[in-house]
């Protein structure tokens, strides 16, 4: 029998479908993974009052004993970090600010703000103390883990169902997800010129074990003088990335997928294109232009469907 499960979270919804297990066994599991889950949120969101990451953004400064789902983060992202030549930061959160999407900005910030957040970004900045599970941060500075806070609670939840004794399982989050044992699957790939949300450019057919995530800025915008401008930015000039409409990436680890997704979008077309064949990712490109790209390792685990 197949069981699936489903809560919110993270401002999303999270699934978890469990197949070949007794229903007892499928429903303990999947609420030990759920319970780990809003652990991690409680830790890692920066929409919570209470949750360490804000209590670091208000006192960046001083040092803070975290969690080790904190650390883990963190350790996480500073290595996507030198993956990606920067490109993907935590500590962008600074700049996002200044573009103020959320209250539709009437003009973008000027050359001289921006210029002066960007002393106050740099991922390599962070003081982690990964063996006393400390962390500080210089004056001014803010972490925003919702590049890989999502990639990383669907990695801890699919290895609570290892432990569980469940090896046959699929996790998603918003779309993100992780496949657990060898099955094939179809996932959509969203048209980010659609109209409406949920139509699809095309279908990705792959075989599991595998992550798959997504990243684009065609949900999350602005527009400021009849120019459109999404929200990933560009940490080496402040600015909104450009470029590419969209990232999805596919790979056996959870815990890099979405950093990777999010930093190829901050490099932009051609930067990008080079970065996935020089590391042998498998990812699937669609730019401003609409042209769909294939990396040559994404070929070799999958397979693109244009829709009619």
């Amino acid at each position: 029998m197949d069981y699936k499960f489903t809560q919110p979270a993270m401002g999303t919804i999270f699934n978890v479908t469990i197949y070949g297990a007794d229903e007892n066994a499928a429903r303990t599991a999947s609420q030990k993974a759920f319970e780990t889950l809003h652990g991690i949120e409680s830790e890692l969101s920066r929409f919570r009052e209470d949750s360490q990451l804000s209590l670091v953004n208000r006192e960046p400064a001083d040092e803070h004993k975290i969690s080790g789902h904190f650390a883990d983060c963190l350790k996480q992202a500073v290595a996507i970090g030198d993956l990606t030549d920067g490109y993907f930061d935590i500590t962008f959160l600074p700049l996002y600010k200044a573009w103020d999407w959320r209250n539709n900005p009437s003009s973008e910030p000027s050359r001289e703000t921006l210029e002066t957040l960007l002393s106050r970004v740099g991922y390599k900045k962070i003081k982690l103390d990964a063996k006393n599970s400390t962390v500080s941060l210089l004056p001014g500075m803010m972490l925003d883990l919702g590049g890989v806070a999502k990639g990383y609670a669907v990695g801890e939840m699919a290895k609570i169902l290892s432990l569980a004794g469940i090896s046959d399982a699929i996790v998603n989050g918003g779309g993100d997800l992780v496949i657990t044992a060898r099955r094939a699957y179809v996932i959509g790939v969203q048209d980010p010129f659609a109209a409406k949300r949920g139509e699809i450019l095309g279908k990705v057919l792959l075989q599991g074990p595998a992550a798959v995530f997504t990243s684009g800025d065609y949900e999350q915008y602005a527009v400021i003088n009849g120019r459109k401008y999404g929200h990933i930015i560009d940490p080496h000039t402040g600015c909104p990335a450009s470029g590419l409409k969209s990232a999805t990436i596919i790979d056996t680890d959870p815990y890099r997928a979405p950093g990777i997704s999010a930093g190829v979008i901050a490099m932009g077309g051609a930067r990008a294109k080079e970065f996935v064949e020089k590391n042998n990712i498998a990812a699937l490109l669609i730019d401003e232009s609409g042209e769909v790209y294939l990396s040559k390792r994404f070929g070799e685990l999958a397979r693109f469907v244009k829709a009619d």
